[in-house]
């Protein structure tokens, strides 16, 4: 799994160097053939890029395209996407389990695409739970990992049933009636406290790992009693999946719940678009372009909702770097050139600047937050 610190270092690569996005999912019908379709686009957008690059840093363009072309075509992919970054003292290779739309550029590194993926799919959990305890997964960018070290287990093997029991002396009798009765009452009140202690160990997990939702599953006997432990709030950002294998591997498990995911994600972005609509332009919230990137870049915004795929050009000072669709070629702010550039590769500078979350919204939710304008923020 792609990890968050790894990310955090690839705006220090050292520039120019070629960033390419790549679909190679297998199951995309131009990728079916040989060579794969994603090596011709490669090709033939290395000569386009190639083209417009300075004369002076051509050769090391396509000694780069060639390094990474070479390196594909010896280990063929298996995901469903690649991020690659190759230049002259840098090499950083990503697979992803998400869908990529092909890019490749020749300069700094570029981040669009990436930032924007990982907005779109934030981290969840699944805690998968039986009667004798609870294992820990983290799903993010289509990939499930076991995180062991948080696993939470219980030795029930010391909760023998007492009638199951031999007689501690020969000749007498095992024990029946109202001992035996009491002693089950003890077996479920051990129970008891284990569901108490595995909902909080769940809930101090999923804050640790700052999860945007978490699935408890497992055989019934074991996930209801659990999930009636959760407090009320965290069952607001969890969902219950009954009747799941505990032995489950992540593999199956990602097949498994993969749908109820994609459900809950599109669920709660309608509600949270529903929500905006129900406040527009106030004291809450602001909806559309123009007012949700002036609040943006005013501080002003807390969090920010935006469709899927939003395209279009905006205007940005070279000065001072404010943004908007006027077409003034001058900054009213400080009299910088401003020049147009595309909405897709601002938004998220924007929103990690000002340390604002971006939700990216689809389905329904995208189709009623377009007509909107496209974005909206929540404000402080």
């Amino acid at each position: 799994m792609l990890a968050a610190s790894r990310i955090h270092t690839l705006p220090a690569l050292a520039a120019p160097l070629v960033t390419l996005y790549l679909n190679t999912n297998s199951a995309d019908p131009r990728n079916q053939g040989h060579p794969p379709g994603y090596l011709i686009w490669l090709k033939s957008r290395a000569r386009v890029i190639g083209g417009r690059a300075p004369r002076e840093e051509q050769k090391l363009f396509y000694e780069q395209t060639k390094r990474v072309e070479d390196y594909l075509r010896q280990q063929p992919p298996h995901q469903r996407g690649v991020v690659i970054f190759a230049g002259r003292t840098a090499w950083e290779f990503l697979p992803l389990q998400v869908d990529v739309e092909d890019e490749l550029h020749w300069g700094p590194p570029s981040l669009t695409q990436l930032l924007w993926l990982l907005d779109e799919h934030q981290p969840c959990g699944v805690a998968l739970a039986d009667r004798s305890g609870v294992r820990f997964f983290r799903f993010w960018l289509g990939e499930a990992v076991e995180q062991k070290h948080d696993a939470f287990r219980v030795d029930i093997s010391q909760w023998k049933r007492k009638d199951q029991m031999p007689p501690s002396h020969p000749g007498i009798q095992k024990t029946r009636g109202s001992q035996r009765d009491v002693f089950e009452q003890r077996i479920e009140a051990q129970y008891a406290r284990f569901y108490r202690e595995a909902a909080e160990r769940t809930r101090q997990w999923a804050e640790r790992e700052k999860l945007d939702a978490v699935f408890l599953a497992g055989p019934n006997e074991a996930v209801e009693p659990l999930w009636a432990e959760l407090p009320r709030a965290f069952q607001e950002r969890a969902a219950l999946v009954k009747g799941v294998a505990a032995h489950s591997t992540p593999a199956e498990l990602q097949a498994r719940l993969a749908p109820e995911v994609e459900r809950w994600k599109r669920e709660s972005e309608l509600s949270v678009v529903n929500r905006m609509l129900a406040n527009p332009n106030g004291s809450r919230v602001v909806l559309g372009m123009d007012e949700t990137l002036a609040r943006l870049q005013q501080g002003l915004t807390r969090g920010l909702v935006v469709v899927r795929g939003l395209g279009g050009k905006l205007w940005q000072c070279s000065k001072c770097g404010w943004v908007d669709r006027a077409a003034d070629r001058v900054c009213a702010n400080c009299g910088g050139e401003r020049k147009l550039v595309a909405l897709r590769a601002v938004v998220p500078e924007l929103a990690r600047r000002y340390g604002v979350p971006v939700e990216v919204v689809a389905g329904e939710a995208a189709r009623k937050l377009r007509e909107a304008g496209g974005m909206g923020a929540w404000l402080r």
